[in-house]
């Protein structure tokens, strides 16, 4: 598994927040939404800090969090997520952290 900086810039097709679009607006928190409610049950309910903001900063909270097999799972939950709608971005985004 390869560990991603956390100083990564906000990222187009990732915001959390309304964009100049609303399609663009869509995409961006369906994407977080998909991230968030993939993962594993952590042991504790732990809500997600205020202070991420890209899919890097959301992987390494989460990374400190799970094993290395419940990461590996979990990206592979998210390449059949992304698989299955159709989003290359996210496709994207789970293959380079499974180094596929």
């Amino acid at each position: 598994m390869i560990r991603r900086s956390s100083t990564a810039p906000g990222r187009p097709g990732w915001d959390r927040q309304t964009s100049a679009t609303a399609a663009a607006s869509f995409i961006g928190q369906r994407r977080w939404r998909i991230l968030q409610n993939a993962r594993p049950l952590l042991r504790t309910a732990e809500p997600i800090p205020p202070w991420i903001h890209t899919p890097e900063q959301f992987i390494d909270w989460l990374a400190v969090r799970l094993a290395p097999t419940e990461l590996r799972e979990y990206f592979r939950d998210i390449e059949d997520i992304a698989r299955q709608s159709c989003d290359l971005e996210l496709l994207r985004f789970a293959r380079r952290y499974l180094g596929a």
